[in-house]
């Protein structure tokens, strides 16, 4: 297991108790975009984690099978989760054609080509199925990032290789329209892009703390502080944003294609 992987397979408490309720709601509005019907359907949730798109395609009346190269996240939750499989997105463990479709949530864009993760969610998907990824587009920013992470960095805190990796190399790769079409014209696609920005009004300053404290780059350390101690980190960062806090808006990019 890699890196980034170790980090997100420790986070499954964490993610469920804060960026979980805004990745389910990313989740949905992508689901929502699907080419073609899903109820009836089997699906494949890629890159699932603690199973935002899955709980969306179940609710689409979709049969679901998860896989993440991240065993911890697929064992995070109720015990009655969708089946599973601990798998690498550029190489999943299934037959050519055994799904009506297969969705990826934010799990591409962790790839150094994100081409080689469509290509085999093409692969496993039957002639006509639906085919749907979101990634971050290079807009999606919120004051409550940098005041996280300076709160963090106070305490100790510097981030991990492979998450610079991540922000400097891989996850651009998807930030853009142009960009997420040509990596779908590398993997023999069609494939509409769209940039699509869901706003969050619901959400405190504290909720956005815990939002952020609850990624794969902070929760390892943030679970390691003292309660006090990690107290203090969120009051830092509630701080950091001052007064006037804007609500979050994540701006996602979204591939959608049939096999």
């Amino acid at each position: 297991m890699n890196a980034g992987a170790a980090a997100y397979s420790a986070t499954g408490d964490a993610w469920r108790r804060g960026p979980g309720r805004i990745y389910d709601r990313l989740a949905e509005v992508l689901v929502e975009r699907a080419p073609t019907p899903l109820q009836g359907g089997r699906l494949l949730d890629v890159g699932a984690g603690t199973g935002a798109a899955t709980r969306a395609l179940l609710a689409a009346g979709a049969a679901v099978v998860a896989v993440d190269v991240a065993l911890g996240m697929l064992t995070h939750g109720p015990v009655d989760r969708s089946p599973a499989a601990v798998g690498d997105a550029r190489a999943l463990p299934f037959a050519p054609g055994s799904f009506d479709g297969a969705v990826a949530a934010f799990s591409l864009n962790h790839l150094a080509d994100p081409a080689a993760g469509l290509r085999e969610m093409a692969r496993v998907t039957r002639r006509g199925g639906c085919l749907l990824a979101s990634a971050y587009a290079a807009d999606d920013t919120h004051p409550v990032k940098a005041a996280v992470e300076g709160a963090l960095a106070a305490r100790g805190w510097a981030p991990a290789p492979w998450y610079l990796s991540f922000c400097d190399d891989t996850a651009p790769r998807l930030a853009t329209m142009e960009r997420a079409a040509a990596a779908a014209r590398a993997a023999g696609l069609d494939a509409v892009t769209e940039t699509v920005r869901v706003t969050f009004v619901d959400l405190t300053p504290t909720d956005l703390v815990e939002w952020r404290l609850g990624l794969a780059q902070h929760a390892p350390f943030a679970a390691g502080l003292a309660p006090d101690d990690r107290a203090a980190v969120a009051a830092d960062a509630a701080g950091r944003m001052g007064g006037e806090v804007p609500p979050l808006v994540r701006s996602m990019v979204v591939i959608c294609s049939l096999a």
